[in-house]
């Protein structure tokens, strides 16, 4: 797997201008993602909660419990995946819940990590004191002037809260088209990943937007490295150009998993 270094940009929201997060990890590989906003998060909790009192309201209504002590115990065992959802969520969906996916956002690691039951149980933790006991006003302070985009949940469990693509979109996928026909160069990608891909993908993405770069024609610093991470873990050695070495690498994992 290629481990990223990721740069979060400025993001300028109609409600309040996000700062830059730095993450790094051991490939320092730079890429740009975009913070999700306090409107996205709250929505998304909003949704999150509508969700669990429709399913709380719904089921006390079918099974015809009444609110009489001996039933107590029976809305209790209800109750409990209502009290589990965010972190049951996060940690078997990938760091989202139905709220996040609705809005596009997904919890993850800010040192490139897999998102782990210890993160997510920080963060649910942190629940109680982020959103039940200030009924979210502390979230949403720290989110703003922290100037990370983290809550007190994030900022113990060392996560962050980022913008995604929509699940299914080939741009979020490892697949390039090739022409018929197509001859493979590297017969080494097999020792590359799909996420290797869509990383690489990303990185020839970011640097065709960056016209700091394209204007003078000079090789993007981005692709270089990616570059450099990608020989070596390939075990090769070539001449070709960076970019055109990264889109050969593309259409060669293609063509070998078509």
């Amino acid at each position: 797997m290629l481990l990223l270094s990721i740069y979060y940009t400025k993001i300028q929201f109609s409600y309040i201008n996000m700062e830059k997060l730095s993450v790094t990890t051991t490939q320092n590989v730079d890429i740009d993602y975009q913070l999700a906003s306090v409107g996205d998060r709250i929505l998304a909790n909003l949704i999150d909660g509508f969700i669990k009192a429709a399913y709380y309201i719904i089921l006390i209504l079918i099974l015809g419990i009444g609110g009489g002590e001996s039933n107590e115990w029976i809305l209790v065992l209800i109750g409990l995946p209502v009290i589990f959802y965010n972190l049951l969520s996060d940690l078997f969906l990938s760091g989202q819940t139905f709220g996040k996916m609705v809005m596009k956002i997904r919890v993850v690691k800010i040192d490139g990590g897999e998102l782990n039951f210890g993160a997510c149980f920080i963060r649910w933790v942190f629940r109680i004191v982020d959103i039940m006991m200030t009924y979210g006003v502390c979230a949403v302070l720290t989110v703003i002037l922290g100037g990370k985009g983290q809550r007190v949940g994030d900022i113990a469990a060392k996560t962050a809260v980022l913008k995604i693509n929509p699940k299914g979109s080939l741009s979020s996928t490892a697949y390039v088209e090739i022409e018929e026909g197509y001859e493979p160069h590297y017969p080494e990608v097999s020792l590359l990943s799909d996420t290797d891909m869509q990383t690489i993908k990303e990185v020839l993405l970011i640097s065709s937007k960056d016209n700091s770069y394209n204007n003078i024609g000079a090789p993007h610093p981005l692709v270089l490295k990616t570059k450099e991470v990608v020989v070596k873990k390939m075990n090769i050695d070539t001449q070709q150009p960076s970019k055109e070495f990264l889109n050969t690498v593309l259409k060669d994992y293609n063509y070998y998993h078509q």
